[in-house]
């Protein structure tokens, strides 16, 4: 049995598994007696005289085995139907077999007729189907053509008229300062559009515009809008303070340029003033915490804390260098100092909003490590105090 298992060859077909080689050979066997059936009966031009249980392939069968007055009705209607007339008088006995194979001949010539009338109406079929589908390209192309040249006509009175040519200004104004257009309601639209024009004119906006844009309006108070808001303002204090000289102005536009993500602008433009040597305490307090807050903005850590400490020095009771402070050590991830300037920023009157809108912004910069560590780190130093700061740890 192992001797047999291992002589045992298979035949690999498309179907799934194996079979013998035995198989296949009767199989390959099979096809070809079909093959010689069909041409000894001299029908195998037609397709189906090979492909077995057809009705010729049955016909022939028959024929095989001297079965001629077997055929049914059916098959014998069928060799009239595909004109093989020569086999169907053999079939009906009318002729001998060496006489049907001198009449196939024609049968077969007739078949070549057939087929090359089939050919020749099916390419005609085309030709035909060809030029139709011609016509009917020309005639879209020609009314696409048509439609296209409406559009343009459409499209160019349309760009003439002044308020389509107004629209879109307004459009390229709203997409201009990151606004998504279908955001305006109608109550808001005039009122925006007049700030966004008076912006991008780089002209002031009035004490109630600029609150409306902080309140109802805040939604369109967008990024870039911002950073454009604060550098008009910055534009207006420096100009003042070309004309004035006027330190606080210098202050001010400073201010507006941190705003504005202008700090470098800033740096220079405050260094470059002589407000250092003034001796107004007040003043030298404001100048260092703008200028700190600079040097914080571009990472100059060493500077801006010298800067916070000069301005705490020369106005101990002002909050905003506690604030500054706290706000540089807490970035640096040195928490207890940023507690204990922000503590001494709460005694001076600092805002609790101010403070909390200060650490929400730094600890939304953080990766995840260092939140969940500076939140731990001031929750330990007052749970209560900084309790709302677990929302931010999820």
């Amino acid at each position: 049995m192992t001797k047999n298992r291992f002589f045992k060859k298979t035949y690999h077909s498309n179907y799934r598994g194996k079979v013998s080689v035995e198989d296949a050979v009767k199989h390959q066997t099979y096809l070809d007696d079909m093959r010689k059936d069909a041409v000894f009966y001299c029908v195998d031009h037609i397709e189906s005289s090979m492909i077995p249980h057809s009705m010729l392939h049955k016909i022939i069968q028959k024929l095989k085995t001297k079965q001629n007055d077997s055929l049914t009705l059916p098959e014998k209607a069928y060799l009239v139907r595909k004109n093989l007339n020569a086999l169907h008088s053999l079939v009906e006995g009318k002729i001998s077999f060496n006489q049907y194979k001198k009449e196939v001949v024609n049968d077969r010539i007739k078949h070549q007729e057939q087929l090359e009338a089939e050919r020749l109406r099916l390419e005609k079929l085309r030709e035909l189907e060809l030029i139709q589908l011609k016509k009917q390209q020309e005639k879209l192309a020609q009314e696409r053509k048509v439609r296209e040249q409406a559009e343009r006509e459409r499209r160019k009175k349309l760009e003439s008229d002044p308020k389509y040519i107004e629209r879109q200004k307004e459009k390229n104004l709203i997409k201009k300062y990151g606004i998504y257009f279908y955001d305006i309601a109608d109550k808001h639209r005039s009122k925006l559009i007049n700030i966004l024009k008076l912006l991008d004119n780089n002209q002031r906006l009035s004490v109630q515009d600029a609150i409306w844009l902080n309140s109802e309006g805040r939604q369109f108070f967008t990024d870039e809008l911002k950073i454009k808001f604060h550098r008009v303002e910055a534009d207006f204090y420096i100009n003042e303070y070309k004309a004035t000289k006027s330190h606080w102005h210098a202050i001010n536009a400073s201010s507006q340029l941190r705003k504005a993500k202008a700090s470098k602008e800033a740096e220079k433009f405050l260094e470059n003033t002589e407000i250092s040597l003034n001796k107004n305490k007040k003043l030298l307090s404001a100048y260092f915490t703008t200028l700190g807050g600079v040097k914080r903005d571009i990472r100059k850590v060493d500077t801006a804390i010298e800067c916070g400490v000069k301005a705490h020095e020369n106005n101990s009771q002002d909050y905003r260098p506690c604030t500054l402070l706290g706000a540089i050590y807490m970035e640096n991830h040195e928490y207890t100092l940023g507690h204990d300037w922000y503590s001494k920023a709460r005694d001076r009157g600092a805002p609790e909003k101010s403070i909390n809108a200060d650490l929400r912004s730094i600890l939304l910069k953080l990766d995840k490590s260092k939140r969940i560590e500076m939140i731990a780190s001031l929750l330990k130093k007052d749970p209560y105090l900084y309790g709302w700061l677990e929302s931010l740890n999820k």
